[in-house]
C-alpha cells in the first residue's frame, strides 16, 4: 500500500475524511470518517478551539485504524457561501516574437495582483484559455511566434476572516496543508465527463447551508456561482410552519419527502402531507429559481443539452431530479460513478468533492512542480497556479 493521501472535507454541516493509496497500482479507500461540524455554520467558524478539537479526534480515529503517521500533508475542500469567483483577463506584447514560460508567468501574476479585493482572499487561480493574436485560442502557447499573448483566468477568493481562521485552525494543528481547494471547482473532475463539458451542462452541489454550480459548454466553464441556501434551510421551514422541533422537523422532512413531494397524499394523523410538500417545494424551488436567473444572464437557460446533474449531500431525496426538471426545463438526473469505481463512497453523493479532489491529484499532480506551478505562503496555506494548460477537460 504506497502514496497514502489524506483528503479533508471542511463542510459546514459535517468535516469528512478520506484517506486513498495505492494498491496493486489500483486506487482504493484505506478509511473514511466524519464528524457532526458543530463549530462552523454559515462559513464561520464559532469556536476555533472545539472545531480544532473536533479535526483532531476524525484524524486520531484514522491513525488508530492505519496505524501510521501520515499528517505530515493534507488537502483541505471547503465551501463557503460568500466564495467568490471572478474571471479576469491580461494581455501583453511578445518582443521576442516568441512566447516562452517567462511571458506565460509574467500574465499569471498580472491575474494576481489584479484579483485583489478588500476582505476577501485569493486561494485559487485557474487558466481557463489563452489567446494569440485575439484569434487563436489554444492550451499551451510556449514556444509559437505571435505578437499579442492574452490569458482568461477564473480567481476563486475566500473572506478574509474565514481564512484567517482557517490558518489558525492548521497551524494549532502543526499540520501542512499542500493545497486549499474551492469545492465547485474539483467536482466537475470526477462528475463531467468529455460530453457532458462539450454538450452544455448544469452541475448543482446542494450543501447544508450553501448550493454551489458550474456550467460548462463546449469543454469551457461557462460560469461558477453559488446560492446561500442549503438542505437546512428546508428543515427550518418545517420546523418553523409545522411548529416543530428542529430534530423532529429533519426525521419528517426524510421520512416523509417522497410522499409529500410526489403529491401521494395519504392520511396522517400527524403531519399535513399537502402543506408539507409545499413548504419543502417552495426552499427547492428558491433554490433552483436563483440558479435559473443566472442562466438567463449567459442565455443557456433551458439551453444546456447535457442537462442539470444533481450532486451534494442534500441532493440524496428522491424526486428532486424531476423538480430540478421542472424548473430548468432541461433533463435532470442524480450522478452515478463512471470514473474512479469508489464504490466505498462514490455512491454517497455527499463523498463526491473528496473523491473530486483525489481524481484533480491523480489527473494534475505531475504538474505541481512544473515550469508554471508557483506558491505563496500566506500564515501556512499555499496559493497556488495550476497547470491546466496541458489538459483543461
Amino acid at each position: 500500500m504506497d502514496d497514502l493521501t489524506l483528503v479533508l472535507d471542511l463542510w459546514n454541516a459535517y468535516i469528512k475524511c478520506v484517506v486513498f493509496a495505492k494498491e496493486d497500482n489500483k486506487t482504493i479507500i484505506v478509511a473514511k470518517d466524519k464528524v457532526k461540524s458543530k463549530w462552523m455554520r454559515k462559513g464561520k467558524i464559532l469556536d476555533v478551539n472545539d472545531f480544532i478539537y473536533s479535526i483532531r479526534t476524525l484524524l486520531d480515529s484514522f491513525d488508530k485504524k492505519i496505524w501510521v503517521d501520515f499528517f505530515d500533508q493534507l488537502y483541505i475542500w471547503v465551501s463557503h457561501p460568500d466564495m467568490k469567483v471572478k474571471r479576469l483577463a491580461e494581455q501583453k506584447r511578445i518582443i521576442d516574437d516568441e512566447i516562452t514560460h517567462k511571458e506565460m508567468n509574467h500574465l499569471s501574476s498580472l491575474i494576481d495582483e489584479t484579483s485583489w479585493e478588500a476582505n476577501y482572499e485569493t486561494i485559487k487561480i485557474i487558466p481557463v484559455q489563452w489567446v494569440i493574436d485575439k484569434e487563436i485560442k489554444l492550451k499551451d502557447p510556449s514556444g509559437m511566434e505571435w505578437k499579442r499573448l492574452e490569458l482568461l483566468a477564473d480567481v476563486f477568493m475566500l473572506p478574509r476572516s474565514f481564512y484567517n481562521s482557517l490558518s489558525e485552525v492548521f497551524e494549532s494543528l502543526e499540520i501542512g496543508v499542500v493545497d486549499i481547494v474551492p469545492n465547485i471547482l474539483w467536482s466537475t473532475e470526477v462528475c463531467l465527463d468529455v460530453d457532458s463539458k462539450d454538450l452544455g451542462t448544469l452541475l448543482v452541489d446542494i450543501g447544508a447551508n450553501q448550493t454551489s454550480y458550474v456550467v460548462y459548454e463546449e469543454w469551457y466553464p461557462l460560469d461558477y456561482g453559488t446560492v446561500p441556501i442549503g438542505g437546512e434551510e428546508v428543515t427550518k421551514d418545517i420546523s418553523i410552519w409545522l411548529q416543530l422541533d428542529i430534530n423532529e422537523a429533519e426525521t419528517i422532512k426524510r421520512q416523509k419527502w417522497t410522499v409529500a413531494v410526489s403529491k401521494d397524499i395519504q392520511d396522517d394523523e400527524s403531519v399535513d402531507m399537502a402543506f408539507l410538500s409545499d413548504v419543502i417545494l417552495a426552499r427547492y424551488e428558491e433554490i433552483f429559481e436563483k440558479i435559473d436567473e443566472d442562466l438567463q444572464e449567459i442565455n443557456k437557460s433551458a439551453k444546456l443539452p447535457g442537462g442539470v446533474l444533481l450532486i451534494g449531500g442534500w441532493a440524496k431525496l428522491e424526486w428532486l431530479d424531476y423538480l430540478a426538471k421542472q424548473v430548468f426545463q432541461l433533463a435532470s438526473f442524480y450522478w452515478k460513478d463512471k470514473s474512479l469505481n469508489l464504490w466505498q463512497v462514490s455512491n454517497d453523493l455527499q463523498y463526491l468533492n473528496v473523491i473530486g479532489v483525489y481524481a484533480w491529484l491523480e489527473k494534475y499532480e505531475d504538474d505541481i512542480d512544473s515550469w508554471f506551478d508557483f506558491s505563496i505562503n500566506f500564515g501556512g496555506f499555499f496559493k497556488k497556479i495550476i497547470n491546466f494548460l496541458k489538459e483543461l477537460i
